[in-house]
């Protein structure tokens, strides 16, 4: 946001234009890769202004030259597959350095196959798009079709309502629950929720998994804590349950950049509260990441 503002009007931010002039120095060097995640594609395709819009669009794109983190889908299977490799001796074919970023804007939600969004993209689209992914992403955030960009926000908002609901709820529950019981909680319930993709992740390896039993009690309270993405989400979710105000929709969006992003990179900066929560937790120092509120600390 500040350095769109410098891009938009040097003269009323000055110190914003020169913190961009910076960065995209920095980027022309090669000393940095700025991916974008679903949460930064979002906040901007949901602004109504369309001229704030294409402002805040050509500052992404400019900064992240189209390349966006892959999905929580991926970025689970790909650590979970790496995490049950090394706890059963299985040989497997190490990942490609940059396996998590994409340079095709929308595997930021899921990866891109044949049929798996219901449709499919000839490869002569594909390769336009990876020829040039920050126009591609540009002219997804600027010129969509309205009806379908206003429905998709409203899709989006009305699934987070109910989620913040079943999250509130659960809240309620647990709330004079210690710290160390609420974090067990939760770790199981991600279990719950993940555990057919575990089962079918450990049967893709040859491991004889049908049922949570064959996956073993130890297993199973080791999943959630060592597994990078599920261990940022419980130690966020947690801390911002004890917060004494309700969760909004932002709190999720932000969660879940934080979770898929931060054991990943080298350097985040973030608002307030989920760096000053990540802080809390150590997540910096257990991923060796740096955890910023401002791009003035860079």
């Amino acid at each position: 946001m500040a350095l769109a503002r410098g891009a938009w009007d040097k003269v009323s931010y000055p110190q914003e234009h020169a913190q961009l002039v910076k960065v995209v120095t920095a980027l022309q060097q090669q000393r940095f890769i700025v991916p974008l995640s679903f949460a930064n594609i979002y906040e901007t395709s949901k602004i109504n202004d369309p001229v704030r819009r294409e402002n805040m669009a050509r500052t992404q794109v400019t900064i992240s030259r189209g390349r966006v983190f892959r999905g929580r889908r991926r970025i689970l299977g790909e650590t979970l597959e790496a995490y049950l490799t090394n706890k059963f001796a299985i040989k497997r074919a190490p990942p490609e350095e940059y396996w998590f970023l994409s340079d095709i804007w929308f595997e930021a939600t899921a990866n891109y196959s044949s049929g798996a969004f219901g449709f499919a993209l000839s490869d002569r689209v594909l390769d336009h798009m990876r020829s040039d992914p920050a126009r591609a992403l540009f002219d997804y955030l600027t010129a969509s079709d309205e009806h379908v960009r206003l429905e998709s926000v409203r899709r989006f908002s009305a699934g987070s309502a109910d989620l913040v609901a079943r999250i509130e709820a659960r809240r309620a529950i647990v709330a004079s629950e210690p710290l160390a019981l609420r974090k067990r909680a939760y770790g199981a319930q991600l279990m719950i929720d993940e555990l057919d993709f575990i089962l079918a992740t450990g049967r893709k390896l040859g491991l004889d998994w049908n049922g949570v039993r064959d996956i073993g009690a130890s297993l199973v309270r080791s999943i959630p804590v060592d597994v990078p993405i599920l261990a940022t989400e419980r130690e966020l979710a947690v801390r911002l349950e004890d917060q004494a105000r309700p969760i909004a929709e932002n709190d999720l969006r932000d969660m879940s950049a934080f979770a898929t992003v931060l054991p990943l990179a080298d350097i985040v900066i973030g608002e307030k509260t989920f760096v000053n929560l990540a802080r809390q937790a150590r997540l910096g120092k257990t991923y060796g990441t740096r955890l910023l509120t401002s791009i003035d600390e860079l």
